[in-house]
């Protein structure tokens, strides 16, 4: 941008100002896509550009905020406004100084007037003579003096307009230059100003989908570790339900290997005694093994009552087959310990 100069004591013209390019042209009509790397690092590297470009944008509306600054104007148009007034404040003393010349002129022009009137007899011409001469050399005097006088003032008052109309234009130009520096100023920092919330939108956006990639990362991950639950129940309840029936088969065969083996002992022990024909009123109904209820059941109906028999349990040894009294027993229940 260009800039007046005068060639008078005061000046408009100031340093060249390098003005930001308007057209600023970026590397790419739109941003990239951003992926993250190690470290939060960005893998692409126009953002990089941009912050630089963006940086250096900054930096020279700094510099020339810097540099061009109203208030120097003002200060230079307020100075050369100030010599303006001391030269007309000097031209109106010179035009009162001629004045008092010319009052001069007439008291001079008076005084020899009254001289001659008061000369007399011989002298009178002589006086008369004297007084022409000096009043025509005073006259002519003062007239060159008058007329170099006026033509410097009509010079000094040339100059006064000259400067005034220059302060004036001067004035007008650094308004005008305000006012477009303002605009191209707040141009730029709109410019850059949609550069910044550019930048921050492709930041936000990125960060956004950074975390939108997490979620949906962990997202899956938790899927995974689901499915491995999933199919670590499904094995594992097999293994612990085919465990769980065998062991309910074994139960059931030792309750019976149980059974055969109390009832060939009962046979056994009847064998001995020589009662095997003797009928049995009462029988065990229950698994004789520890842990178990035992219950006297009467086998015929014309069996006695068990409430009036008198009961007494004992424990029977698989070696010998001795009995074992059990003591403070006598109901027909029993649970083996």
């Amino acid at each position: 941008m260009t800039r007046m100069g005068r060639d008078f004591s005061y000046t408009a013209q100031r340093d060249a100002v390098s003005p930001v390019s308007a057209d600023v042209i970026f590397a790419s009509s739109r941003f990239p896509n951003y992926k993250n790397r190690a470290n939060n690092n960005l893998e692409d590297a126009k953002l990089v550009s941009m912050k630089e470009e963006f940086r250096n944008e900054t930096a020279q509306l700094l510099d020339q905020q810097n540099r061009l600054s109203v208030r120097d104007l003002a200060s230079k148009f307020e100075k050369g406004l100030a010599a303006a007034t001391k030269l007309s404040d000097e031209t109106k003393l010179q035009d009162v100084a001629s004045l008092e010349k010319h009052v001069l002129l007439e008291n001079l022009r008076e005084a020899l007037e009254s001289l001659r009137g008061r000369a007399v007899g011989k002298n009178k011409d002589d006086v008369e003579e004297a007084i022409a001469m000096a009043s025509c050399f005073f006259v002519e005097s003062l007239a060159f003096q008058l007329t170099q006088r006026e033509s410097e003032l009509v010079q000094e008052k040339a100059e006064v307009k000259k400067l005034a109309s220059f302060l004036k234009q001067a004035s007008e130009d650094a308004k005008k230059l305000v006012d477009e520096e303002r605009a191209f100023a707040r141009t730029e920092i709109e410019k850059a100003r949609a550069a910044v919330q550019r930048v921050e939108e492709a930041l936000q956006e990125q960060e956004r989908l950074s975390r939108a990639n997490g979620k949906q990362d962990v997202e899956e991950l938790m899927k995974e570790v689901q499915e491995a639950r999933r199919i670590k129940m499904l094995h594992q309840p097999s293994k612990v339900m085919d465990m769980d029936h065998e062991l309910q088969v074994l139960r059931m065969q030792l309750a019976e290997k149980s059974k055969s083996s109390l009832k060939l002992q009962k046979e056994l022990a009847m064998s001995r005694r020589g009662e095997k024909n003797a009928p049995d009123f009462f029988e065990l109904d229950g698994t004789e093994s520890l842990g178990s209820y035992l219950e006297i059941h009467p086998c015929f109906d014309k069996a006695p009552e068990l409430l009036e028999c008198s009961i007494q349990w004992y424990r029977l040894t698989c070696e010998d087959g001795q009995k074992c009294l059990i003591s403070g027993i006598g109901l027909h229940q029993f649970l083996t310990l």
